[in-house]
């Protein structure tokens, strides 16, 4: 044994080997070999934790727009769906308002969409917070809102309209709708006093736009009772008209966003932002007996158009916002630049499906 030893010290060390001159550990070339092999591994767990990372960012983005999209959809589904619907259910509606120029004043069209949302008055300049972008679609949506307003049981003509109770929510200038199952009209309150119950709507006044008549008149033919004042019956409700447009716009941080801006009583439209990172918008419309979906301008070249469609597909253009929530603009996805993706849904106009 101790001559085997010998010879495997002689192997290691040379012939020094019996002088105790070799000391024990590795060669150059065994840490170089093991050196490589420590790097091999190294690059190995990098490359790992580097795929796991990026996995983990575009997952994150996919999802980001994902629930965005969701939420866009979710939100819009809900005006189109109600557009044209008042809580009465009447599909007559009239307005002895006067003639305006004002989108936001016009009821005739309760689903109006447009191809470039700059054809649209009264939306934020530029520079201001919701400032509309150029080319990207919009839509405009009527519908009337419950006032929680019950009025008083007459049912006679409504040349004023009467409250059960005096109430602070209503200013002069407001604009109203009163309407029973048959019928509705839109009109502007010129005085009411909270202190009481009865709410004006005359013409004249420095109101804009005013009433072109003092009485709820209707085009519908109706019982006329003392005078040329519509009928109403005694079930009738006050609910606020209310037009929406859905539009893309510029956050406060830039990038762009879904947007609703909507006028409510006496106020000037004021714009939401509803789902940050929307890019943007495209929509199609469909119109009754017609078997292709049709761009808004070819929708406006057809006589009583809008009247016709009973659906719309939308469009969005979703882009993720980022892991730092500090950061909006920070890149998520595996080329370092922010993911895009295009959604779309079709929404029927649920007052408009039995035609």
């Amino acid at each position: 044994m101790k001559h085997d030893m010998t010879l495997f010290r002689e192997f290691r060390c040379g012939r020094s080997a019996g002088s105790g001159a070799c000391q024990g550990g590795f060669t150059l070339v065994e840490l170089m070999i093991a050196l490589v092999l420590g790097l091999l591994v190294v690059a190995g767990v990098g490359s790992v934790f580097i795929a796991n990372k990026d996995a983990y960012r575009t997952n994150e983005a996919l999802s980001q727009v994902q629930d965005a999209s969701r939420t866009a959809f979710e939100f819009l589904a809900r005006d189109v769906r109600e557009a044209g619907s008042n809580p009465c259910g009447a599909a007559n509606v009239a307005s002895v308002l006067n003639s305006s120029s004002n989108d936001w004043l016009d009821w005739s069209e309760p689903f109006r969409g447009f191809d470039d949302v700059g054809d649209i008055d009264g939306l934020p300049g530029s520079g201001e917070a919701g400032e509309p972008v150029a080319g990207e679609h919009a839509l405009r949506l009527g519908k009337a809102e419950d006032s929680g307003l019950a009025l008083e049981a007459v049912t006679g003509p409504r040349a004023n309209v009467t409250l059960e109770s005096a109430t602070t929510r209503i200013s002069d200038g407001d604009i109203l709708m009163v309407c029973d199952a048959d019928k509705a009209t839109i009109f502007q309150t010129t005085n009411y006093n909270s202190s009481n119950t009865t709410l004006v709507h005359n013409t004249g006044g420095s109101y804009s736009p005013g009433n072109a008549t003092k009485c709820l008149n209707h085009p519908v033919p109706q019982p006329v009772s003392g005078g040329n004042c519509t009928t109403l019956s005694p079930t009738s409700y006050l609910v606020v008209p209310t037009n929406v447009v859905w539009y893309i716009g510029v956050n406060s941080s830039g990038s762009r966003s879904l947007f609703r801006a909507r006028n409510y009583l006496s106020t000037a439209p004021a714009p939401e932002e509803m789902v940050r990172g929307v890019q943007g918008m495209q929509i199609v419309y469909h119109r009754r007996g017609e078997n292709v979906f049709e761009t808004a301008t070819q929708v406006d070249a057809v006589a009583n158009g809008w009247q016709e469609v009973d659906a719309a597909r939308i469009t969005l253009t979703v882009r993720s916002r980022g892991l730092n929530p500090n950061d909006p603009n920070f890149g998520t996805s595996t080329d370092r630049e922010r993911l895009l993706r295009d959604f779309s849904t079709t929404i029927a106009i649920r007052n408009r499906l039995d035609g």
